[in-house]
């Protein structure tokens, strides 16, 4: 009798220890550099910045989403920015080499809030000071100006609980698995966050607000509502997306490597729809997660060159300031091939990607995929077709008729249901009353 009772606690003591097992945080590695936020989305803000071999512990996962902690800090990082069980870390020295670049640049110009060279992470201030250095030097050489408003707020545009909010009246019961069941997309073709492109998107983007924007919190809100929707079903799920509204009558549209979209005045007055901004934005962020900029501007350039592009950085400089010129005056030279890309007509197949994936991400997101379609067939209708008119405006390059016909045959292909997908032309129309006045 008297071992029943020593057993029984002894049983509960090892399922208890079996139980602590399996709850233990599980350590992993991260693959690149990374935003851990203070929770599971792109909206939330910055906690932290993890660098390339960093391990953390893994606490726990929502959606595509792992709650992780590190340095006594608690915060989400997205799955695939990090090896999992059963992974190893794998690169190549092309690799190596692009992660080595931009964690050079950013350390470089971080100085002043603390150097981040050696160390696995970086706070908020020092990603803040490396972003808003080069925007300021950027934006002088291109405006004369040095303003830089738009990146003050870099890491507090969204409120979470009104975006979720947003979220579930537009999607309801949305997962991963159900968008992924519409249009399977593979997130390892994404690029992974890059420092140094961060760093030119919001130099780019900068000098871009310097042409006019309309101050409109609300309806600025509301459009970046849905260009989250959007990227939360694109290939790169955390990509912190900002919409601006540009003042010009002319039809264009702007995406910037670091998420920053611009459109213009007249592109909403054309739209008539969610669906059909939804489509606009979606084909703009498909250049982003896609990386057309970069990639274009690396063809530019000579396999040599382009693995010169930061030599200089990983010499032993004596004069700090010196080391700090070189690394600006790179950033710049980048960040001038790729504005040049940004602002004027893309190459026609980029145009079709982004067509192609844009439409995708519509469709997995639950919008209607022929407002794409009503868009591209209006601007049509208005202007004719755009071979014949390179060089007027963005949007206005690739012939109209062939994205038009290519995007009716994907349509088809999805072979929707009828009714499939939401418009919402009432509350767009009901948004956009007052628009600039």
């Amino acid at each position: 009798m008297f071992r029943k009772y020593i057993a029984l606690p002894l049983f509960l003591i090892m399922i208890t220890g079996f139980a602590a097992t399996l709850e233990r945080p599980a350590k992993i590695t991260i693959k690149n550099n990374v935003d851990m936020r203070n929770g599971p989305g792109s909206y939330y803000k910055l906690i932290l910045r993890l660098k390339p071999e960093a391990t953390v512990n893994q606490i726990d996962q929502e959606q595509q989403w792992l709650k992780v902690k590190t340095n006594n800090k608690t915060g989400w990082i997205p799955e695939r920015s990090a090896y999992t069980s059963g992974t190893q870390p794998e690169s190549s020295p092309d690799q190596d080499q692009v992660t080595g670049n931009a964690e050079d640049a950013f350390d470089e110009l971080a100085k002043g809030e603390g150097d981040t060279s050696g160390s696995a992470t970086a706070s908020p201030a020092q990603v803040a000071a490396a972003v808003k250095g080069f925007a300021k030097t950027f934006t002088s050489q291109k405006t004369n100006r040095q303003e830089t408003e738009l990146v003050e707020n870099f890491n507090a545009y969204i409120n979470p609980d009104a975006y979720e909010e947003f979220r579930n009246k537009r999607l309801g019961s949305w997962t991963w698995e159900k968008a992924q069941s519409r249009v399977k997309i593979s997130t390892d073709k994404a690029p992974v966050l890059d420092p140094q492109r961060e760093q030119i998107g919001w130099g780019i983007a900068n000098v871009i607000a310097q042409h006019g924007l309309i101050r409109d919190r609300a309806l600025q809100q509301y459009l970046t509502h849905i260009a989250l929707v959007i990227a939360e079903n694109s290939h790169s799920y955390e990509t912190s997306v900002q919409v601006y509204i540009l003042d010009s009558e002319q039809f264009t549209g702007y995406a910037c490597p670091n998420g920053a979209i611009f459109v213009s005045k007249k592109v909403l007055q054309t739209i008539e729809s969610e669906a059909e901004f939804a489509f606009f934005i979606a084909h703009e962020l498909a250049h982003v997660v896609l990386n057309h900029g970069m990639q274009e501007t690396k063809k530019r350039e000579t396999k040599i060159r382009a693995e010169q592009r930061f030599n200089e950085l990983n010499q032993e400089l004596d004069n700090q300031e010196e080391k700090y010129k070189k690394t600006e005056q790179e950033l710049t030279r980048l960040a001038n091939q790729i504005y040049e890309y940004t602002v004027k007509d893309r190459l026609k197949q980029y145009e079709y990607s982004a067509d192609y994936w844009g439409i995708a991400y519509v469709y997995r997101a639950g919008y209607d995929p022929h407002g794409g379609l009503n868009l591209l067939q209006k601007i049509y209708n208005e202007d004719g077709d755009f071979k014949q008119q390179i060089g007027k405006a963005k949007w206005k390059g690739t012939s109209l008729r062939k994205r038009i016909i290519k995007i009716e045959n994907q349509i088809e292909d999805y072979d929707l249901p009828d009714g499939y997908g939401m418009s919402y032309p009432e509350v767009w129309h009901q948004k956009m009353q007052g628009l600039g006045e």
